[in-house]
């Protein structure tokens, strides 16, 4: 392990149930605040009505931007982020999925710094400055809710790019299981590949060493895979649902990258696919990551063993524990090929050419256990084929 500054500043309120108390503690971070939602599940399901409720109750101002889609757009976020700074807000809240959450960061940023979030993608500037972010999810995946991480898609060239502000880092997140129990089989298996990917890319790239570190990866991942048998089986097992959610926020949080931090690669390749052709981010890592793993079998074997013996027991080799992978995917139905999302194979050039604009460095590479460059991007893709 190297040397590592981890600061988590944000408030946890956890468990089934806790969306009730949410009014008591927005009202001690803010008095007037703006909700960034989607139109969609958190208004049909009542859920932004009984939060408006608590807010009202509690004293606090809201106002609501319902415009947030998948695979967030920069016009949305930058009209997001002018609204808050002209109705002078004191925090942003994140209200729904990974989209809401990460919509939210990006309108805080926009609001205290009156640019585009644009701006701070691909590393083109960096930024510490951001309204408060409040988050509420209501999905097990992201883990936005405990980083200070957002993605965004560009309007015109779809290009899909991360950006960070530890600013934007969530004061407060109130993260209620119970709020998930409304979430469709697919997005939960969807949820379930994001966790795992958060949860071991470092674990596969690190150059550093990191026993504990590895131990923590390999544990979130043992037990998304318990507990996502469980809630196929019975969707209403509240302890499962509760150890998924608690799984989701641990994955991205930084505890198990500190000191041995290392590229995710995997979400770097998969955000050209859902900028380009708006794909679940969650399909688009179960695409991408068993191939990822083949190309870099003979870097990472060592570790493909512990991690493939989640999936199979039995898996004794890096082979098995790819294959191992690769048969849990098979048996929850997302063992994909672009075939499955009509994804033409003359797209390979482009894909590989947007992840170098917005993720390549000054040699025209993409870190991974061996540097990628165009050719070997190009290479991966066509593994998915």
């Amino acid at each position: 392990m190297h040397e590592f500054t981890l600061h988590i500043p944000t408030k946890f309120v956890f468990g089934n149930g806790v969306f009730q108390r949410a009014g008591k503690e927005i009202r001690k971070k803010a008095e007037k605040v703006l909700i960034v939602c989607s139109s969609g599940s958190v208004i049909r399901l009542g859920y932004l009505d009984a939060l408006l409720n608590q807010l009202e109750t509690s004293g606090i101002r809201a106002d609501v931007f319902d415009k947030v889609m998948p695979n967030p757009r920069v016009s949305m976020v930058d009209a997001g982020g002018r609204l808050a700074k002209n109705l002078h807000v004191d925090a942003v809240i994140g209200f729904g999925g990974g989209s809401a959450m990460d919509a939210a960061k990006g309108v805080a940023i926009v609001a205290k710094n009156d640019t585009s979030i644009w701006d701070y993608c691909a590393g083109q500037k960096t930024t510490h400055q951001s309204l408060p972010v409040i988050c509420i999810p209501t999905l097990s995946a992201t883990g936005s809710e405990g980083n200070a991480f957002g993605v965004v898609t560009h309007d015109e060239t779809l290009d899909k790019s991360g950006f960070v502000c530890y600013g934007a880092r969530p004061v407060l997140s109130v993260i209620d299981p119970e709020l998930t129990l409304s979430v469709p089989r697919d997005y939960l298996l969807d949820g379930a590949v994001d966790i795992i990917t958060h949860a071991t890319e470092a674990y596969f790239s690190s150059r550093y060493e990191g026993e504990l570190n590895d131990k923590i990866s390999l544990a979130i991942t043992e037990s998304v895979v318990k507990m996502l048998d469980r809630l196929l089986n019975n969707p209403a097992d509240a302890e499962a649902r509760a150890a998924f959610a608690w799984a989701s926020t641990l994955a991205l949080i930084g505890i198990n990258e500190a000191g041995r931090e290392g590229p995710h690669t995997i979400h770097v390749i998969e955000h050209a696919l859902s900028g380009m052709f708006d794909i679940s981010h969650g399909r688009g890592l179960a695409l991408v990551f068993p191939h990822y793993l083949e190309m870099f079998r003979e870097q990472i074997g060592e570790k493909l063993v512990p991690f493939g013996q989640i999936f199979n027991p039995a898996a004794n080799g890096p082979e098995e524990g790819i294959a191992a992978f690769g048969e849990w995917l098979r048996r929850i139905g997302r063992n994909l090929t672009f075939k499955d999302f009509g994804i033409p194979s003359d797209a390979v050039p482009a894909l590989a050419e947007s992840v170098l604009r917005t993720a390549g460095n000054r040699h025209h590479q993409v870190s991974a256990p061996v540097p990628m460059e165009k050719a070997t991007i190009e290479k991966l893709y066509r593994m998915c084929l």
